[in-house]
């Protein structure tokens, strides 16, 4: 199994949106109706929204291909990019999906590592991200990779609101 990752660039849109709707859907769709699982991802993964958030200055997504085929990705955002405001010496990690066929192989500690790495050479000193209070198999792969529970915000999906976790992990 050879593993590669890089960067996207907004020639990237139409697969990042596919990764997107499919990791989203497989993941959350048995937990959620289906009216707001639509609407969440036809305005989150808009064409056009997909294709402005790799075009931002502050975000970067990075795509993970096993034997040449998309797996997984990661968006991380710094500076006013990040979702909600940590200030300029932290880095967000807005979305990690990962293909299930591709679960369980080490896609996300590859990415994960990567985000470490980044923050490190941006000489920044955390790392944050909110994962939905009942995903619990995210909830313990973020707490293996050294991320704490430091608080919750709001995730709004369709018409449902949601609480998500803040979960942090300091950039050594």
């Amino acid at each position: 199994m050879t593993t590669t990752i890089r960067q996207c660039t907004s020639d990237d849109a139409r697969l990042i949106r596919s990764l997107g709707m499919t990791t989203f859907r497989d993941t959350f769709a048995a937990d959620n109706s289906q009216e707001n699982m639509e609407d969440y991802l036809r305005h989150s993964f808009s064409p056009e929204l997909v294709k402005s958030k790799l075009s931002e200055p502050e975000s970067v997504f990075l795509l993970a291909s096993v034997d040449g085929t998309p797996a997984a990705y990661m968006q991380l955002n710094t500076g006013k990019a990040q979702t909600e405001q940590f200030g300029d010496t932290s880095m967000e990690i807005e979305r990690l999906y990962v293909l299930s066929d591709f679960k369980h192989r080490g896609l996300g500690t590859l990415l994960v590592n990567q985000a470490f790495k980044r923050a490190r050479t941006q000489n920044l000193n955390k790392i944050w991200l909110g994962v939905w209070e009942h995903n619990e198999p995210a909830q313990r792969f973020y707490q293996a990779m050294g991320f704490k529970r430091t608080g919750e915000h709001t995730f709004t999906l369709g018409e449902e609101l949601q609480t998500d976790w803040i979960m942090t992990a300091a950039v050594s």
